[in-house]
């Protein structure tokens, strides 16, 4: 019922919702957003693979935990981000804003029951339109909500959000650096 209230609060006055929202710094309502953002990945992607209910299950579990680490890895990276750009930002807030913002990961969990109650159209070509649809929104809500959290400008927030990036291309690199590396020392 709280995250109902919450939900038509945010519709009345944005700003004044989400400085209530990151003020109180609820753990259970950032989880209740990554777990929404878990459950539709894994609906968006196994719905309609005969998937047993147990491996559905492991399959949620994982990926909440991912859900989590990403979480934690992003507020952390974008506080950082921030506090070289002189903005305090407290990092359990910025865990929250990433949280609620896995409700928008719910618009998978719509897709994916659309495709699954009509296979004849063909929908999952639309998967990837959907899947950036999704990932631009929620990237959008990001930015936006620390506009109105910290009331710094539009590149100053999307450059906080992407600074992420950074850390994830290099290990990314190295990753494949090294892996090249092994093969051509096994060949």
């Amino acid at each position: 019922m709280k995250l109902l209230k919450a939900y038509f609060n945010y519709m009345e006055d944005p700003a004044g919702a989400l400085q209530s929202l990151l003020a109180e710094r609820s753990f259970s309502r950032a989880c209740a957003g990554y777990f929404t953002a878990a459950l539709g990945w894994v609906l968006f992607f196994n719905i309609g693979d005969g998937l047993s209910v147990p491996a559905l299950l492991l399959k949620l579990l994982l990926v909440f935990a991912a859900e989590l680490t990403a979480g934690y890895f992003i507020a952390s990276v974008c506080g950082l981000f921030l506090d070289f750009s002189r903005v305090k930002a407290s990092p359990a807030e910025l865990f929250v804003l990433v949280g609620s913002a896995g409700f928008i990961k719910g618009l998978l969990i719509a897709f994916a029951l659309v495709s699954a109650a009509f296979p004849p159209a063909r929908l999952g070509l639309l998967a990837p339109l959907a899947l950036v649809l999704v990932l631009a929104l929620q990237l959008g809500y990001l930015t936006r909500g620390l506009m109105r959290a910290y009331g710094i400008s539009a590149g100053k927030a999307l450059g906080a959000w992407l600074f992420g990036f950074v850390p994830a291309a290099v290990a990314a690199a190295l990753a494949g650096a090294f892996f090249i590396w092994t093969l051509t020392l096994l060949f």
